[in-house]
């Protein structure tokens, strides 16, 4: 299933199957439908909600029964029944529009009456949102996207309307979902439990494990997913509500003895994280009983063109009241799709503030599937669903049920696959060529002309430098799948420098043992020997492409190289629970290289050509010499929880940070190994939601050497240098420094990178700014060795700069300071897509 649609939602909710069913539709007096209309138990939470044709279905058990039905902005009706056995009873419901009166309500004479109301609503906001210890409720959801409008192609690639399960106008239903489940809260503990789950077209389809199990209105900021809504959006009824919001009471109707005002809720200011909509609360009780709400783009709504929540609450006993139905409506316009979902939610059986026995919570395990969840057959769901079916609805089923049989057919899989693996030059440009051998066990890939630009700092096919001239550096990865959960991959380095005359193979093979039952849980154990070039600083800072193209035409030099023999054997364990270590060791041989060209495009007015040994290493000795290094790596997150599917249990991730520890040893005397140094490394990352305030990410170290009896020049302390317009991978680099410059063998150093990102926040009051939703950013990147060697930059930017989805440009202007007193300053551009390129911590990512 999509990621973008994954984070839209929710929660899930069990039914039993019931003896008797009602059944019909609920329209307006012109007999138009009316979508999602809530109809329940007069007395009890038991109900359920219409489909977005108007059409209910209600099992219960035999007895006498008031059914009510209810829907914003119209006149509550219901009707008696006797149910004595398995029976089916039709009736439809005629909704009268709701006349509205106005209540006298005392307030100030130049105030509008609803600010009195929402002073009162905001001040037992604590009360509610308190007021819940534990909870415990099933839960029903249904999940649909629809595409009104599909390209005829999509990055270059033809769209079959038909392998979509679309119509021929190229409509219909994208992703179709539901699930019950039974979902239990007590404090900060929490646990969900999937009974059944059915994804339209996927038999395996585990749809949502996890998400919240209603959205609290009463919350100061509403969260309702960090990439949509990542500032969070004001609730209408938060301690802060009357600074941002404007209220206008547009009258009162009685309902249960109780009167109910209804708010309109407007913002104050655009650009603010928003609602505009509508707000139902009751008199007295001061309690919200429904509510209709819209954020957009111009409230801070990030991926979404547009975000409705609805929710309606019921009583459950006197200033109790608990939700019934959560309705989500989002819109979205990517790449030539127009888009549209309705996630629908019905809340039973709500208990609330009693006793949950503990063993109920399974330690870090949140979520739980039941044994067959989604092996459930078309009886149970016709039993069971409380929200009928749509006819496009029970269409897709079929469609996409008959789909999946032709995909899964040898014949079609092979013609794919021979149509994927036929040869496009642009993608030999662009991404690099794959070939996928039957049934999908092999798999072989190239790089590209360009990918150090797309893939973690791999050269490009066709580069150029001082060292090695013209040079191609041709890459192949090989994937060998022996089954589901045992791989072998191996990757074929080969590279020939025309000015240098030099050629060079390298190759490494790993094996990868993926555990059954435990997603994430695997080790790997690997060796990689032959001669390569690398960069004198392992963590690779000088992208090829960028120094291409600064040497043909501004005849700057900035990549260093060395060759290196090399002989290594690597394991590494990733035991799923957070925890993760590796350990590598290796024979080295060393040999320096000169430049052999000062060709460029431009004459040598323009830069100047220096040499491949930086001056900070003159007095050295870089000589060839042999290297024994051993390293142990080791990093831990807290904090994991866990989902238990019915086969295997998968970690959901933490929001603790994350914590490294490496160690290099470099073995003297062994093979003739002239290394000599101990040198350690910790470092702590992570990322800090500030809701209004937007985000603080980052990335700090300490370390140094604890023994530098002799270090070779890729064994010192390197920082990530960058002297390029292009911005370096951000939290990992500094945008101004020399690449050489501060590379040391001391006993300690310290590393900060911090980056706030506001967000939206000030800009949205800049007039051009908020229109083009443009982002500060701001922080600093420090390095300290001591009072005599330190580097600090300062910079502040602007973020989300592109234009309609495509918002990954980053513009910062910099200025630094050194020890000496230096300063300089200036502008970089890059892309702020969340990519880390590799920095050496991985077996092979040097090369």
């Amino acid at each position: 299933m999509p990621k973008w649609i994954y984070i839209l939602f929710l929660t899930l909710l069990p039914l039993a199957g019931a003896a008797a069913t009602i059944q019909g539709k609920v329209t307006d007096t012109r007999g138009e439908p009316l979508p999602f209309a809530t109809v329940f138990v007069k007395g009890t939470t038991i109900g359920t909600s219409c489909n977005a044709a108007g059409d209910y279905l209600l099992h219960l058990d035999p007895g006498n029964f008031t059914v009510v039905c209810q829907y914003m902005g119209f006149r509550q009706q219901s009707f008696t029944v006797s149910l004595k056995g398995d029976e089916k009873v039709s009736h439809d419901f005629r909704l009268e529009d709701q006349s509205l009166e106005i209540k006298e309500v005392v307030v100030k004479a130049s105030e509008d009456p609803a600010l009195y109301i929402m002073r009162k609503v905001i001040a037992k906001r604590r009360f509610y949102a308190d007021q819940i210890k534990t909870f415990e409720t099933g839960i029903y959801l249904k999940g649909v996207f629809r595409t009104r409008q599909t390209p005829g192609r999509f990055m270059g690639q033809k769209i079959d309307a038909a392998d979509m399960g679309l119509d021929s106008t190229k409509k219909g239903i994208l992703y179709l979902c539901e699930e019950v489940a039974t979902y239990y809260r007590q404090e900060a503990k929490q646990r969900t439990v999937i009974h059944s789950v059915r994804e339209s077209g996927d038999p395996n389809g585990m749809g949502f494990s996890q998400f919240p199990p209603v959205i609290n209105i009463y919350d100061n900021n509403i969260r309702i997913a960090s990439n949509i809504t990542p500032r969070g959006v004001i609730s209408p009824v938060s301690e802060n509500a009357l600074f941002y919001y404007q209220y206008r009471l547009e009258g009162d109707f009685s309902e249960d003895g109780r009167t109910i005002f209804k708010i309109r809720v407007r913002p104050k200011r655009l650009y603010e994280p928003l609602f505009d909509g509508t707000l139902y609360i009751v008199d007295n009780e001061w309690s919200v009983h429904s509510l209709s709400l819209l954020t957009t783009k111009k409230s801070n709504l990030e991926f979404l063109d547009t975000l409705r929540l609805e929710q309606v609450y019921l009583p459950l006993n006197q200033d109790s009241w608990v939700i019934k139905q959560q309705m989500l409506y989002a819109t979205i316009k990517i790449f030539g799709f127009d888009m549209v979902g309705n996630f629908v939610t019905v809340y039973n059986d709500q208990k609330i503030n009693h006793r949950i026995p503990d063993s109920v919570f399974g330690e870090k395990v949140i979520s739980v599937y039941d044994k067959g969840a989604n092996k459930k057959d078309t009886s149970y769901w016709s039993g069971t669903r409380p929200v009928p079916l749509q006819e496009d609805e029970q269409r897709d089923y079929v469609r996409k049920d008959s789909l999946r049989v032709v995909s899964e057919d040898p014949r079609y899989r092979d013609s794919v696959r021979r149509r994927n693996n036929r040869f496009d030059p642009m993608d030999l440009v662009l991404y690099g060529y794959s070939y996928t051998g039957r049934n999908d066990k092999f798999t072989i890939r190239t790089n590209s002309l360009a990918t150090s630009l797309l893939n973690n700092n791999i050269p490009g096919i066709v580069n150029y430098n001082t060292v090695e001239g013209l040079n191609i550096a041709p890459r192949f990865s090989v994937n060998y799948n022996i089954d589901s959960f045992h791989s072998v991959y191996s990757t074929i380095a080969i590279r020939h420098g025309f000015g240098n005359a030099h050629t060079n193979a390298i190759a490494r093979i790993t094996y990868w043992n993926d555990a059954q039952d435990w997603k994430g849980r695997n080790w790997f154990a690997g060796a990689e020997g032959g001669k390569y070039v690398y960069q004198l600083n392992p963590a690779n800072p000088v992208d090829p492409l960028f120094n291409t193209v600064a040497t043909l035409f501004y005849r700057l030099n900035y990549l260093k190289l060395y060759e290196r023999w090399n002989a290594a054997l690597f394991f590494g364990r990733n035991l799923g629970n957070g925890l993760r270590w590796s350990v590598e060791a290796g024979f080295q041989r060393r040999l320096p290289l000169e430049n052999v060209t000062d060709f460029s495009f431009r004459d040598g007015k323009t830069g100047g050509f220096s040499d491949n040994l930086p001056p900070e290493f003159s007095n050295t000795g870089w000589t060839t010499h042999h290297a024994v290094i051993a390293r142990a790596k080791l990093s831990y997150q807290p904090g994991i929880t866990y989902t238990q599917y019915p086969e295997y249990k998968m970690p959901n991730g933490s929001r603790w940070p994350v914590f490294h520890l490496s160690y290099d040893k470099g073995v003297p005397g062994l093979l003739d190994s002239k290394t000599d140094f101990d040198k350690w490394r910790f470092g702590i990352r992570d990322y800090i939601g500030l809701k209004l305030l937007g985000s603080l990410n980052y990335n700090i170290a300490t370390g140094g050497f604890i023994n530098n009896r002799w270090a070779g020049i890729p064994d010192l302390n390197h920082i990530n240098g960058n002297q390029m317009f292009v911005a370096a991978p951000y939290l990992e680099s500094f945008q101004f420094a020399p690449y050489y410059k501060y590379s040391n063998a001391e006993s300690f150093f310290a590393e900060a990178h911090l980056e706030w990102h506001l967000r939206g926040f000030l800009t949205n009051k800049i007039p051009l700014f908020r229109q083009m939703r443009w982002y500060l950013v701001a922080g600093t990147n420090t390095y300290y060795v001591n009072t005599d060697r330190n580097y600090v930059e300062a910079f502040v930017g602007l973020d989300n700069l592109g234009f309609s989805k495509f918002r990954m440009l980053r513009l910062d202007f910099v200025q630094t300071w050194d020890a000496g007193k230096q300063h300089s300053y200036g502008f970089r551009l890059g892309l702020n897509t969340g990519a880390i390129r590799f920095t050496g911590t991985e077996p092979g990512a040097e090369w």
